[in-house]
């Protein structure tokens, strides 16, 4: 999987230090984030501490499951994740994500810092993770949508990373298979979220992204 992710320059680091990214570097989609995590969870944040590097780093708890563990609510045994940013009790200073999108990243990331480091104490975020020793952390990829918010039990965005989850669960000789049919049936839904699922499934229909340069699509 590691192929499609160009070596780059990030400073995971709340937004106010700027990152750069090498020439090349592409957004990992949604298929391939889900194929990467070792666990995906949706999660609400509860404290914050100083990370190892000296940066205020934000801790969540999951609420459900997705990728991990078979999907259901979690009491007693969460998964604990890690992310660097800082909570913010104002809702003007943490954003929403934006309720409509699949494709790009929350807002926050085009600020300079190329990823999202504010939250709200009351947020319910999709977070993408890798295990590193015995904690989970939020994979940090410039512009990459690994910890959006949502909505419990089905925003556009969860109904995505669920059909991208269960993809990304087969071979890679089987996945283009799975996507034609799932991107024809959720057209035949013809609701607005199903439509705009298949569009993304198109997208990733169609081959890789172009390199970060070329504009994402924009918001429909």
């Amino acid at each position: 999987m590691r192929s499609f992710f160009l070596a780059l320059a990030l400073l995971a680091a709340p937004a106010a230090h700027a990152c750069s990214v090498a020439p090349g570097y592409r957004v990992p989609t949604t298929l391939e984030l889900a194929a990467q995590a070792d666990a995906i969870i949706v999660a609400q944040p509860f404290d914050q501490r100083t990370g190892a590097n000296g940066e205020p780093e934000i801790l969540f708890a999951s609420l459900v499951i997705l990728k991990g563990a078979p999907g259901r609510e979690v009491k007693d045994d969460r998964i604990v994740a890690y992310a660097p940013g800082v909570l913010e009790p104002e809702t003007a200073a943490a954003r929403p994500s934006d309720p409509r999108e699949l494709v790009r990243a929350h807002p926050e990331a085009y600020d300079g810092g190329c990823v999202r480091t504010t939250f709200h104490p009351k947020q319910w975020v999709v977070l993408f993770l890798k295990r590193e020793g015995d904690d989970y952390r939020v994979i940090s990829y410039p512009f990459a949508r690994t910890a959006e918010d949502t909505a419990l039990p089905d925003s556009r965005w969860l109904k995505a990373v669920r059909e991208y989850i269960a993809i990304a669960a087969l071979p890679p000789a089987a996945r283009r298979a799975r996507m034609e049919v799932r991107r024809d049936l959720l057209k035949a839904r013809g609701d607005a979220d199903s439509l705009a699922i298949a569009a993304d499934i198109a997208r990733e229909l169609a081959g890789p992204r172009k390199p970060l340069r070329e504009p994402l699509p924009p918001v429909k």
